[in-house]
């Protein structure tokens, strides 16, 4: 059987920082939620309500 040689990345290696756990975090679904709470909130500031340009 051959034997293979495994090389690390000298790119990663240098960069690369393991996770805290001490660090808070979240999952990806609640920042999407959080940003879509987000586009509603600024999107109910930003809309002029005006019964004459409704439509147009």
């Amino acid at each position: 059987m051959e034997e293979t040689t495994v090389q690390e990345s000298s790119v990663l290696k240098d960069i690369y920082q393991p996770i805290n756990p001490d660090q808070p975090s979240l999952p990806t679904w609640s920042l999407l939620i959080v940003l879509v709470i987000t586009f509603f909130i600024l999107k109910s500031f930003i809309y002029i309500k005006d019964g004459d340009r409704h439509g147009k």
